[in-house]
């Protein structure tokens, strides 16, 4: 026990010195920057304007943002998060998560929230956690449970994501935040969802996935050091960065798991998640914008 204690302060005390170093988006293009809205509190908050749809336009900035939980966000935070004008925030947490980590909202005009509470058994913070925790994870792949989960995720809780959309056609609860926990799988799919109905190409959605890697990759690397030195480095750093992080199968077991059973997503789009022809045209005409010349 004495030894664990040692090998997790030295973690924690690598981690407090470690410096990021030079500019975090360097070599990367310009809307990874730009659609990053940095705050203190919380690393994986951006906006989903700016991606081009297949019919020529582009997804309208400041309209649809996504990221983890709210509970660490500071004074600044409040204030920038005010600034934004967000009407509704969508939070895809369970019940405990809540409790455990309740958001902060500025006291002056705070948003609507939704709860669509998406958990299961099978992929609850608590479980990644007793797995981890207890090192005997030899032979299992971690990130399968977040496969299993992103399939469920499109199917038994396809009626919260219908209840998500009915809310965001309406004008008036725009601009949008939708959120979880790490903001990367919950909220994930939500996101792919949006783009997808706003006609993004599927490529672009995945990359746009595959980003909450890039904006968390500090934390990510931080809680993989603290959770080896608290295991006695019996986990793996790649099983850990699996569930901390998200990987392009994860997307695509939903995307699957749609074909499957609905055999086409426009099919989904109108029976699962209840946007009929005429509600997805007003929905592309309210949240895109021509950027074509003349």
């Amino acid at each position: 026990m004495h030894r664990q204690i040692l090998l997790i302060t030295a973690a924690f005390l690598f981690v407090l010195s470690a410096g990021c170093g030079g500019d975090p988006f360097a070599d990367q293009p310009e809307h990874v920057s730009e659609r990053h809205v940095p705050f203190e509190g919380t690393d994986n908050f951006r906006d989903l304007g700016g991606y081009p749809t297949q019919d020529g336009r582009q997804v309208r900035w400041g309209l649809f943002y996504r990221s983890g939980h709210l509970h660490d966000l500071t004074h600044r935070d409040l204030d920038s998060f005010s600034d934004l004008e967000i009407n509704l925030v969508c939070d895809f947490r369970s019940p405990n998560e809540k409790a455990e980590e309740p958001d902060r909202y500025p006291e002056s005009q705070p948003p609507r929230v939704a709860a669509l509470e998406i958990w299961d058994p099978s992929f609850t913070s608590e479980g990644f956690r007793e797995k981890i925790e207890s090192g005997d994870i030899d032979g299992m792949d971690l990130g399968e449970i977040l496969v299993e989960g992103n399939r469920l995720f499109a199917t038994k809780f396809s009626p919260l994501y219908a209840e998500m959309f009915q809310l965001i056609q309406d004008p008036e609860n725009l601009p949008v935040l939708v959120h979880c926990t790490a903001g990367k799988d919950r909220a994930g799919f939500a996101s792919a969802l949006i783009l997808r109905v706003l006609g993004v190409p599927l490529e672009i959605v995945f990359n746009d996935f595959l980003l909450s890697n890039f904006y968390t990759a500090d934390r990510i690397d931080r809680a993989v050091l603290i959770t080896r030195a608290a295991t006695l480095f019996q986990v793996d750093a790649d099983q850990l960065r699996s569930v901390m992080g998200v990987e392009r199968r994860y997307l695509q077991a939903a995307f699957d798991a749609i074909e499957q059973e609905y055999g086409s997503f426009e099919t989904y789009r109108r029976e699962a998640l209840g946007i009929s022809d005429e509600e997805l045209e007003t929905f592309r005409n309210m949240s895109l914008e021509d950027t074509r010349a003349g």
